[in-house]
């Protein structure tokens, strides 16, 4: 199972929409977690528009890490229902900014070695990371993550942040990171195309989304979800979405059977000697 995680490095580029609409297309049971320190949920306030038990939440898990009681019974305790078929589920994130300063970096490591857990019972996890380099960010749920996912417009302002950013982004600290890394574009060809975009960047363009603001505005509360579902989920947006999802999944099996390449070439260096 994965772990996939996006983030940015300027602006609102759309990590959330992008988080929201992978696991809405997700082949297999997925838990979305909002942990962008930003505050306010969009997934409660927006798109399940205020509908749902305000108190579940992110700060919740931060109090019982502080109080020796994070598990994983815990975790699923605060998670709420994104579909009517319980497959797909979220954490949501901080009603407020200023529950940021209780999720510390120790936190955050050991929830990171808590979603690894939720992946060993047959759950995939998506980390909706935000925007890269916040004060009491979840760098270590970006460095923990299988794929890395850098969601990017492609202006040549939004490339060149990018590329001057790059080098700061966790690599995982391992060797396969070169397979870990790569960019999800919003809106490709508007104006630069994939392959533009990995140029300027130095990353590679893993998948992309079709600029589509009608439907993410949909998405994001605008109007009842239950009334509009069928129209969402054939929105060129979801449909984008779906392929995203594959291709990110196809990087994800590059990238594992790169590990098992290089694994089996250092095991094999260790027999020679």
């Amino acid at each position: 199972m994965t772990v996939l995680a996006f983030t940015s490095v300027r602006g609102a580029p759309g990590v959330t929409t992008t988080a929201l609409v992978a696991a809405l297309a997700w082949p297999r049971p997925v838990l979305l977690v909002e942990a962008d320190v930003t505050g306010s949920s969009s997934i409660k306030a927006g798109h399940l528009r205020g509908e749902v038990d305000h108190e579940l939440g992110l700060i919740n898990l931060a109090l019982a890490h502080r109080n020796g009681a994070l598990s994983l019974s815990t975790l699923r305790g605060q998670t709420i229902a994104l579909t009517e078929d319980g497959t797909r589920l979220a954490l949501p994130g901080l009603a407020t900014k200023a529950q940021a300063a209780s999720l510390t970096d120790d936190f955050w490591a050991t929830l990171a070695t808590l979603l690894r857990s939720v992946t060993r019972h047959g759950v995939d996890v998506i980390v909706d990371g935000g925007r890269f380099g916040m004060r009491h960010g979840p760098d270590a749920l970006l460095k923990a993550a299988d794929l890395l996912a850098v969601v990017c417009r492609t202006a040549l302002d939004d490339l060149v942040a990018v590329r001057a950013n790059a080098d700061q982004l966790p690599d995982g600290g391992c060797h396969g990171a070169l397979g870990r890394r790569g960019l999800l574009l919003v809106g490709e060809a508007r104006p630069h195309r994939a392959g533009e975009a990995a140029e300027a960047t130095t990353l590679p363009v893993w998948a992309t989304v079709d600029w589509d603001p009608v439907a993410a505005e949909r998405l994001n509360g605008r109007e009842r979800l239950r009334t509009t579902l069928s129209r969402l989920m054939s929105s060129r947006l979801i449909r984008s979405g779906r392929n995203a999802v594959a291709e990110l999944l196809a990087a994800d099996d590059r990238r594992r059977r790169l590990d098992l390449s290089l694994e089996t070439t250092v095991l094999g260096g260790k027999g020679v000697r």
